[in-house]
């Protein structure tokens, strides 16, 4: 029996996202934000576009400018971020930003922050991009030209990355470059932000193009409980990077592909759930949703589940028995635990309509630590 592809959808919604997103953020950007952007006097690149950009409120936070070839392994290409205070990465992201825990880090610890830097620009580029240097990072101080004066920057390159750190003012500029060297740029106020606004549209336009030629995922065959497994599988694989990751405060590479693929084993265990109980899709995914974060949450916060592969098994089993096939099982207990507490989360996120859940009292809210508890219990008798 051959592999059947599965579809994806959620490219268009992904297009749809970067193109609200850069209309939004036309409309508000010009005539500038409320504190100088920097930018490239030299070298000369192009095409040059708007970067991801990030709000608290109504203010600007912070606005990136990019220039060159943002899909060529060696480049030359170059970002230059200009910030206020603390960023956030943006929804629908095409490039990277300075994020919330860079910008944290980056107030005591200048040289991790430049390595989150690094570790976004891989993560951008991660379809083509090389594995993890052999050599570890290496950091430096050097100058660089803004307008017509040196100013002082903390450097960490890392394979083919370049990443710098300065303050020019009140602004924070954080530059990332493949294929060009420090010494090579000198930086400059832009006043005007029109025409890479005009970039940034031809730019989604073909990261649009590059993203309906890409094949749809393939998928081994799997029925019933074993797609369900398949989709655990590789979330658990998938968790288990990302913690890695950020264990070590750096930021985790997933491929397009990657992430293509985990989005065609839900779509697909979402159907097999929806046909086998008669569910509508929402439904069905909701419960998919409720059996990979618990699982994934297993995995970060009960250590028995990953020094035990008996356990973990056993776990993994009775979870899906229990949300997929409506088995009792010896971990009910630590099941219901769950459901109560994921449904007071989405009560509170607004995504689910356990309305009444915001009113329970404190004292009696359902807690991680009971749905923990009540899994060591199980681990006692298993």
């Amino acid at each position: 029996m051959g592999k059947v592809p599965a579809p994806d959808p959620d490219r268009e919604e992904w297009i749809a996202r970067l193109r609200e997103r850069a209309r939004l953020d036309a409309d508000e950007l010009v005539p500038r934000p409320g504190f100088r952007v920097y930018g490239l006097a030299a070298p000369s690149l192009r095409p040059m576009a708007l970067g991801n950009c990030a709000q608290s409120g109504r203010e600007w936070q912070s606005i990136g400018l990019t220039y060159g070839n943002g899909a060529a392994l060696v480049g030359p290409w170059v970002m230059v971020t200009s910030a206020i205070g603390h960023t956030r990465e943006p929804e629908g992201a095409l490039f990277f930003s300075i994020d919330t825990e860079c910008a944290r880090i980056a107030d005591h610890d200048p040289e991790a922050a430049l390595l989150r830097a690094i570790d976004a620009e891989h993560a951008r580029i991660a379809d083509q991009d090389e594995e993890e240097p052999a050599e570890p990072p290496a950091h430096a101080r050097a100058e660089l030209t803004v307008g017509d004066r040196p100013v002082s920057a903390v450097v960490a390159r890392h394979g083919n990355v370049l990443a710098a750190r300065l303050t020019v003012g009140p602004v924070t500029v954080t530059i990332v470059t493949r294929g060009v060297e420090l010494d090579q740029l000198r930086l400059v106020t832009v006043n005007d932000l029109e025409p890479y606004l005009r970039g940034r549209s031809e730019m989604i336009g073909q990261a649009a193009e590059r993203r309906r030629n890409q094949p749809p995922p393939v998928l081994e065959p799997a029925e019933g409980m074993a797609a369900y497994r398949a989709l655990v599988d590789a979330s658990l694989v998938r968790h288990a990077r990302l913690l890695a990751a950020l264990r070590a405060n750096r930021k985790p590479r997933f491929t397009t592909a990657e992430a293509a693929n985990v989005g065609a084993l839900w779509r697909r265990a979402a159907r097999e759930l929806s046909d086998q109980l008669g569910l509508g899709q929402h439904a069905a995914d909701a419960i998919i949703t409720s059996v990979v974060n618990q699982l994934t949450s297993l995995d970060d916060q009960a250590p028995w589940f990953t020094a035990d592969p008996r356990l973990r098994e056993r776990a993994i089993n009775e979870t899906l028995q229990y949300a997929v096939l409506n088995e009792p099982v010896p971990s009910s207990p630590a099941q219901q635990a769950w459901t109560r507490y994921w449904a007071m989360k989405m009560s509170l996120a607004g995504l689910a309509p356990d309305a009444h859940l915001r009113a329970i009292p404190a004292d009696l809210e359902p807690r991680s630590e009971d749905w923990l508890a009540a899994w060591t219990a199980w681990t006692a008798e298993a």
